[in-house]
This record gives C-alpha cells, structure tokens and sequence, in this order.
C-alpha cells in the first residue's frame, strides 16, 4: 500500500522527465520563485491530504494509520523536503526565461485561479486512475498469473 500511494504521488506530483540540461543559477532562483508564486507548499500539502483520504476510502482497513501517513508524507514528500529537487528540476526542463514567463502567467487572474484548482485536478485525477485499476483489476490479475506462469516456465530447473 505504500509502494502505491508513494508511486502515485511521484508520478502525480511531479509528472517529470530528466534531461541532460545543467540548470543555471539564474534559472533555479527563478524556478524557486515560480515555485512559491505556484503555492507549491499548499499545493503538495492538499494533495497529500488528498490522496490520504482517497487511500483510507478505498481501504477503510488503514483508516487508524491515517496519522502515521500524514506524518511519513510530510517527512519526505513535503514542499520544505522538495522544493529544492523541484526548483532543479523546473530549471533543467525550462530556460530562465520560460520560468519568467510563467511567473508572469501565474500572476494573472487565470494563473491564480489555476494554482487555486490544481490540487482539486489532481485529485480528481487520482480518483479517475484508481478507478480505471479497480475496474479492471481482473485484468491485472490474468495478466499477472500468464507471467508469472511464463517465468516459471523459462527458469532453470534445480
């Protein structure tokens, strides 16, 4: 169950590619300002909330270790544990000047109002994944049995 929700956050949260681009000083001051003009320690928190809170509805049984999540999340997957594989990352992917331009994209109306909602997609985002797996678990499942059936077949034998 950790394995998932750590692996989901990941790929949630991040949604990265690496790229052999070395950021530039100018390019990850900038990136750690787009970073807190996105409200990136908000944003991280309420997800986190909320893919807490989706994991205990899908698993009722964890429900008790609800605190004990929260607590590991906020160790490792926090904004202030983050920020600053964040700000390296958004400075390998965008030059300065692109950062710039977001900064001043997410300083409008519009910007503003997609930081305010980027959370809420998320974890709506989440809620859609989990349950295309759940609906289709079976699946997963044959698939599982056919490999490990196939793996069985092609080790040596002792």
């Amino acid at each position: 169950m950790k394995q998932c929700l750590m692996g989901l956050l990941v790929v949630l949260m991040l949604g990265l590619t690496l790229s052999a681009a070395e950021p530039t000083k100018g390019g990850t001051a900038a990136a750690l300002e787009l970073l807190t003009v996105m409200k990136m320690d908000k944003t991280l928190a309420d997800s986190m909330e909320q893919m807490i809170q989706l994991q205990v509805q899908q698993n009722p049984g964890i429900a008790p270790y609800k605190e004990v999540m929260r607590k590991f999340l906020m160790k490792y997957m926090s904004f202030e544990s983050l920020k600053g594989e964040f700000a390296r990352i958004y400075a390998e992917e965008f030059t300065e000047q692109e950062i710039r331009d977001m900064i001043a994209f997410y300083r409008t109306p519009t910007g503003a109002k997609a930081i305010a909602k980027m959370s809420i997609l998320m974890a709506k985002g989440s809620q859609i994944g989990a349950q295309r797996v759940q609906q289709n678990m079976a699946e997963l499942n044959e698939m599982l049995r056919v490999e490990q059936e196939r793996q069985q077949k092609t080790q040596p034998k002792k």
